[in-house]
């Protein structure tokens, strides 16, 4: 499994490959990294992988590959129910792995999955910096 800011990285990369880059934010949440795009969470990161958030439809294709597996929220049963574990290898396909962001992004932003804007839109939140020490 690769570390979380590699994690971070390929779905950035997946975000790039699809014309959908900008205004993502990503914020420190339940254990891992809650990544947004224009407000709506439609990924989390973590050291068990990367979790989306599918239409259940989506998910139960996801959950039926090898490797997924459902990501769990302990303290949140409603969410975990709308996240799925991507298979680890997939992170390596990049152009398998964007259509599955895509499919997260648009359901997190229709009337369906749109559970609102997370309550940091449009605030600065805390931004993962790849630089050295100094």
């Amino acid at each position: 499994m690769h570390p979380t800011s590699i994690q971070e990285e390929i779905l950035r990369d997946a975000l790039a490959s699809l014309g959908m880059s900008a205004n993502i934010s990503s914020q420190r949440m339940m254990g891992g990294y809650s990544i947004s795009l224009k407000g709506h969470q439609f990924a989390h990161i973590c050291g068990d992988g990367t979790g989306l958030r599918l239409s259940p439809e989506d998910r139960s294709t996801l959950l039926a590959m090898a490797g997924a597996k459902p990501l769990v929220f302990p303290s949140d049963p409603a969410r975990s129910a709308k996240f799925a574990l991507v298979p680890g290898p997939m992170l390596d396909r990049l152009p398998e792995f964007a259509s599955w962001v895509r499919k997260a992004v648009q359901f997190s932003s229709s009337a369906t999955g749109k559970s609102g804007p997370s309550p940091t839109a449009g605030k600065k939140v805390h931004q993962k910096k790849h630089q050295g020490r100094k």
